[in-house]
């Protein structure tokens, strides 16, 4: 088999994804893994692309390997997930710029319900993809559908968030105001994306089969726009400083005269926010829906104390 123009599109993501990759890995360490700057996304997704395209590289000297095509296909779905947690990421890192300064932010709990969606629909496009016993026809199953469903919920969750964020961009520290323009510019972009994977899974249009369908709509709706995700946030990225990681605490409820004469003598001023006084709680284990749950029982706990 002779190199294609889809081979050649593989080939620009081996050169654009290789270095991403080791850009995204020093942020990741040079932030850290724990804050939710949404860094790690992107080593993800951009060792997906890596695969995913020596993957398709490899099907020109064998292109009868069904599994190679097979795990491009995987590495083709995990593409939307990532994207979006990584916005998300950002958006949640902008929340906690608006904690530190204000003490009066999105509750956290938000982000975590939205990045569940996209969790959800990462996991029914891997099975339906896997799932799919003709993958040469195209790799559109029903959990491939009810995971595009997904991925448009948590796009409309993200867009959501960025105006709700975008609204109090006053209340973000100085610096961390050009992550919004990161997600600005790249929520569209996505939405082309994902576009793209609704007309061929929904409407049927061949021109968008990633495998067989017309290969400069690929590039023009699928590949620019996640090579310009990734870029746009990663250059952005590269310009902001470390943060500490801020700390929610409950806010005060309106004092009573007596309560803030008890606050001043505590060395507290009325309603200001008293240090967090909240059990520590215990680390949980198992997987981001488990982890959800007892997150949800907890908040409960402590309300009722």
């Amino acid at each position: 088999m002779t190199i294609d123009y889809r081979h050649g599109i593989s080939i620009l993501e081996v050169i654009v994804y290789s270095p991403c990759l080791f850009i995204a890995l020093w942020m990741a360490f040079h932030h850290g893994f724990k804050k939710s700057s949404g860094w790690y996304f992107f080593n993800i997704f951009c060792l997906a692309r890596v695969i995913g395209a020596a993957c398709y590289l490899a099907t020109i000297r064998y292109p009868s390997n069904i599994n190679l095509y097979i795990t491009w296909a995987v590495c083709t779905s995990l593409g939307l997930s990532p994207l979006l947690l990584a916005c998300l990421g950002l958006l949640s890192r902008a929340n906690d710029s608006i904690m530190r300064k204000t003490a009066n932010p999105l509750h956290p709990l938000i982000f975590r319900v939205v990045a569940t969606f996209s969790l959800v629909g990462v996991i029914l496009s891997i099975v339906g993809t896997t799932q799919n016993s003709d993958i040469t026809h195209g790799l559109v199953t029903i959990e491939s559908k009810i995971g595009l469903i997904f991925y448009l919920i948590t796009w409309f969750c993200v867009f959501g968030l960025f105006f709700l964020i975008l609204k109090r961009t006053e209340s973000i520290e100085d610096g961390e105001r050009r992550l919004l323009l990161a997600v600005g510019i790249s929520v569209p972009l996505i939405l082309v994306r994902l576009v793209y994977s609704y007309i061929f899974a929904f409407g049927g249009d061949a021109d968008f089969n990633l495998l067989s369908g017309n290969v400069t709509i690929q590039l023009v709706m699928c590949v620019l726009e996640e090579i310009l995700v990734v870029l746009v946030c990663l250059g952005i990225g590269l310009t902001l400083e470390v943060r500490p990681a801020a700390e929610y605490t409950q806010q005060p409820s309106t004092h009573s005269g007596e309560e803030n004469l008890m606050e001043l003598e505590s060395g507290h001023l009325p309603g200001q926010a008293r240090p967090n006084r909240r059990v520590q709680r215990p680390k949980r284990r198992g997987g981001p829906i488990t982890k959800l749950v007892m997150y949800i029982v907890d908040e409960v706990k402590d309300r009722k104390r």
